[in-house]
């Protein structure tokens, strides 16, 4: 049915006068006669009782009005809903983000809210592995991660991250002799089967510093990993940037080499990205533009 029918019936149903109904309208009073005429018979029912005062409704066309002007205000609010997806200020975007982007994904997502507060957004905790195919899948809009990545996602670069060991303060280490400490404790790994990302980063940086510790336990994830630490069952090899949700008594000792930095950016999907997934990026882009804006 041709949504315009509806709106004529609801207004001639409110002027009770074809003059004035079609001047409301900004149509012809034939137009407007014609168009009541073809909306009567798709219904198979007289809308209106036409006298010589106007119009009124019929006992059929008062039963229907309040559902007409339900419709008609429904897809008033469809057509207002629409314009704002299209601009990118209403929707839902599932945005994924991993331990690295802990703090720093909430900051991001708070500025694009205050642009944007009809655009809902739901936040969830991937591992970098998980993450990336959810995006792949169209399951996430957006990711924060680590960098770089494959086609088809592409990213902007953020900050940086960089692995550290986590050990009790309690602990006697000598960061000048770091390896020889560490030798004296049990090494708590980061299980390869749920975490095989950030465990490939892990190994790597191991293999270009050449150490080989022998792993006493595996945890599937970091938190429990923090929990072992704070026990004082061992040492273990996590991002820096966990340092920011940890239990105070846990040291973090910083560490260098080509496998030990990486960058953390925006992922999305350029293929099958929406106005709201374009906006959020937008809105990246300008922060991360403000920041590398030299002073003048």
């Amino acid at each position: 049915m041709d949504i315009d029918l509806l709106r004529t019936f609801c207004q001639l149903a409110e002027d009770k006068n074809f003059r004035v109904a079609s001047e409301h309208l900004y149509i012809t009073q034939s137009a407007l006669t014609k168009k009541v005429k073809r909306l009567e018979e798709q219904l198979n029912v007289v809308l209106f009782d036409r006298g010589r005062h106007g119009a009124e409704l019929s006992p059929m066309g008062k039963i229907l009005l309040p559902e007409a002007k339900r419709v008609l205000k429904g897809f008033e609010s469809f057509k207002t809903l629409s314009a704002f997806v299209a601009e990118g200020t209403s929707g839902h975007l599932n945005i994924g983000f991993g331990i690295s982007s802990f703090h720093e994904a909430p900051n991001y997502i708070a500025r694009f809210k205050q642009d944007h507060p009809n655009v809902h957004v739901s936040l969830n905790d991937y591992p970098s592995h998980i993450l990336v195919e959810e995006m792949t899948l169209g399951n996430l809009q957006l990711g924060f991660d680590r960098l770089p990545v494959e086609p088809p996602l592409t990213a902007i670069p953020l900050f940086s991250d960089r692995l550290a060991i986590a050990i009790h303060e309690k602990e006697l280490i000598d960061e000048d002799n770091l390896w020889a400490s560490l030798s004296h404790h049990s090494y708590l790994a980061l299980s390869r089967g749920k975490n095989p990302t950030m465990n490939k980063h892990i190994t790597s940086y191991l293999w270009e510093a050449q150490q080989r510790p022998a792993v006493v336990e595996e945890a599937d994830d970091i938190i429990t990993l923090l929990a072992l630490v704070s026990a004082r069952l061992g040492y273990t090899i996590i991002p820096a940037s966990v340092a920011r949700i940890s239990q105070p008594q846990i040291r973090f000792i910083p560490l260098s080499g080509a496998h030990a930095e990486w960058s953390v950016g925006l992922l999305w999907n350029p293929e099958v990205s929406d106005p709201a997934t374009q906006s959020f990026v937008n809105k990246v882009k300008q922060s991360t533009d403000s920041i590398d804006q030299p002073d003048v």
